[in-house]
């Protein structure tokens, strides 16, 4: 099975400027790696580090040591010390993630939210909205708000525009931090479908799931993070 990203001796620790300097250190020493067509679930308290390590591996958070590498047939490229140009290109191609939270530029329609990840990977603009049509009908986003900014949506029509981004493009690495949070049942489900769908095509994703069921039903590696704490 195809080794997407490894991980090796990962440390996270966070300055407190406002704390007078102090470190909080919250991983030390994790090493993973994730394959295609596998779903990496985290799990611990509270606290562990499991949103910061996804930050990690997104490029928003500095590694204080370590290394994340991402496998591709032309060579490596670590995560923890390439250049801010090539964490650009690699979120554009390579990595996507659905966040617990939609931060988006106000006024802009639904399905152009949805569609923005294909369209910078150079997709036809047509093909781009029929994808991401079947994708909001799928989520039970009613067609009357397609044309609508989300930031008038409740927080669970705003966490599935979150979602059918995140999966719109068959990107290679997917990170999920808690996806079915604000969900109802019949739309966890449909998030399930699509992990599922996902890991056919060869992705390898990592998660975070505080529904047992959900998590049950899409783990292939659960790492608990308590036993990395710092």
């Amino acid at each position: 099975m195809t080794t997407r990203v490894t991980i090796t001796n990962l440390h996270k620790r966070f300055l407190m400027h406002l704390q007078g300097a102090v470190q909080l250190s919250v991983l030390s020493g994790l090493s993973l790696t994730m394959k295609a067509g596998q779903c990496t679930v985290l799990a611990g308290p509270s606290g562990m580090g499991k949103s910061s390590l996804l930050k990690c591996l997104y490029g928003n958070y500095v590694i204080t040591q370590g290394h994340i590498y991402l496998h591709f047939d032309q060579g490596d490229i670590d995560i923890a010390t390439c250049e801010p140009r090539w964490i650009h290109s690699l979120r554009t191609q390579t990595i996507g993630y659905v966040s617990q939270f939609l931060r988006i530029v106000p006024r802009v329609p639904a399905i152009d939210i949805v569609m923005e990840p294909l369209i910078n990977q150079g997709v036809d603009a047509s093909i781009a909205k029929e994808k991401a049509a079947i994708l909001l009908q799928r989520l039970h986003i009613p067609q009357s708000l397609w044309q609508l900014s989300p930031t008038t949506f409740s927080g669970g029509e705003q966490q599935r525009i979150n979602i059918a981004r995140g999966f719109i493009a068959d990107f290679p690495v997917l990170l999920l931090d808690e996806p079915t949070a604000s969900l109802d049942a019949n739309n966890r489900l449909v998030v399930v479908e699509l992990i599922q769908e996902a890991k056919q095509r060869g992705a390898a994703l990592m998660g975070i799931f505080h529904d047992e069921e959900v998590r049950d039903c899409v783990a292939d590696v659960i790492i608990d993070l308590s036993e990395y704490a710092a």
